[in-house]
């Protein structure tokens, strides 16, 4: 029985691998960034996702280790470790909001403010850029405002030198917002070029907000 024990905790540690965050992005994948380790096995987010291989796996094998060392005792445990599962996935982002809005309550600088990878339509005309991005900013404590822009981490996108101006965002204390903002560029090299990016990050600043 101590045994299955162990299998369970395996089984957690599978799911918090596997867990999205109300940013939409995985646990695992910020437990890697926190320890220095690229979740990627390929550079620009490329390649084989790591927290998701190993989450995956572990989840299994905790699965599998649980119902056997358990069945005898609980016949119905397989399917309850389904519904369980299900259950946390889709509960997850909600208690990682609220902890964050818990934690940083009286945060003041950067760090009480969150913003979930945005989708962004852009087009180019002459080497002028205007991009449309949607996206959602959680601010858990103290802030008001802060200068935003997009940021292309992608080797194309690097290479022709795409560049945007920040813009002024306000919003209300201990809030959470869906955006849609107009962002303005230049075009270092190459012009005339339209498209849709999907998971932009963007660049905060707390520094440069008069205007």
């Amino acid at each position: 029985m101590k045994k299955g024990f162990y299998f369970i905790i395996v089984l957690m540690v599978g799911l918090f691998l596997l867990a999205n965050t109300h940013l939409k992005s995985s646990l695992g994948d910020s437990l890697f960034k926190a320890i220095g380790l690229s979740p990627w096995t390929d550079k620009n987010n490329t390649g084989l996702f790591l927290p998701a291989i190993i989450g995956l796996v572990l989840l299994l094998i905790g699965i599998v280790g649980t119902v056997r060392n358990f069945r005898s005792k609980y016949p119905k445990i397989l399917s309850r470790l389904i519904m369980g599962t299900i259950a946390f996935f889709l509960v997850f982002p909600y208690v990682s909001e609220g902890v964050m809005f818990l934690v940083k309550h009286n945060s003041k600088g950067i760090d009480s403010i969150d913003i979930s990878k945005g989708n962004c339509n852009f087009k180019t005309e002459d080497n002028h850029v205007i991009a449309n991005c949607n996206f959602a900013i959680f601010n858990y404590g103290q802030l008001d405002r802060i200068a935003i822009k997009p940021i292309l981490k992608n080797d194309f996108y690097e290479s022709i030198g795409i560049e945007f101006e920040k813009n002024i965002l306000t919003f209300d204390r201990h809030s959470k917002r869906t955006i849609n903002m107009q962002f303005i560029g230049v075009q270092r090299n190459g012009s005339g070029m339209s498209g849709s990016i999907q998971d932009v990050g963007f660049e905060l600043d707390i520094n440069h907000t008069s205007g």
